[in-house]
């Protein structure tokens, strides 16, 4: 059985590491392919069915905890989703601009399909990142001052500028803080 776990762990899940990483894998599949790994770790044949009594998320803990040391599938890919997600919105990488040019718009996300592997296992992703993410403006020379959500919501949305308006509207959050001073221009303070 040893000799199973260690094929099972090696082999069988670390050709499976690349694609999990790069496609939202269907539920149904992922249980298959558990399924058949957990039947060949226990009895050698994927199809045969023995009845055991350790829980196969308890055979994912590390070895320390109990566990055989294998992968979860499911978790994987949940995870490895949640990383391709998060290097589309901060890498500027040219399959990220791409890609993001194609389904954010404005701050939002697409609602209409596009043809695109990635962006099928990743979009459910979008709103996991932003709700768990916060800025650190550091210098400011790469935030949008008007269209990004650096102080919780954008200032586009929160004054409603229309659309033609905020086109314009490209200064960075470092154009109003000097020696480390926010200073804003008269006309905006106006309207606070």
């Amino acid at each position: 059985m040893a000799g199973r776990v260690q094929l099972a762990r090696s082999v069988i899940q670390s050709m499976l590491v690349y694609s999990i990483s790069l496609y939202s894998w269907p539920a149904s599949l992922i249980k298959e392919v558990e399924r058949n790994v957990r039947n060949f770790i226990w009895n050698g044949d994927r199809e045969k069915r023995k009845l055991v009594t350790v829980g196969w998320k308890k055979l994912c803990r590390p070895s320390s905890q109990g566990g055989l040391n294998l992968r979860s599938l499911q978790s994987l890919n949940a995870a490895t989703n949640l990383k391709l997600c998060w290097n589309l919105l901060n890498l500027e990488k040219s399959w990220a601009k791409l890609l993001k040019d194609r389904v954010i718009k404005n701050g939002k996300v697409i609602k209409h399909h596009i043809y695109s592997s990635i962006w099928s296992s990743i979009k459910e992703e979008y709103n996991v990142i932003i709700d768990n993410s916060r800025w650190l403006i550091g210098s400011g020379n790469t935030i949008n001052f008007w269209k990004d959500c650096w102080c919780d919501q954008s200032l586009v949305d929160l004054y409603n500028i229309p659309d033609h308006i905020s086109n314009f509207l490209t200064s960075t959050v470092s154009d109003y803080i000097h020696n480390g001073v926010w200073h804003f221009p008269p006309q905006l303070l106006l309207q606070c």
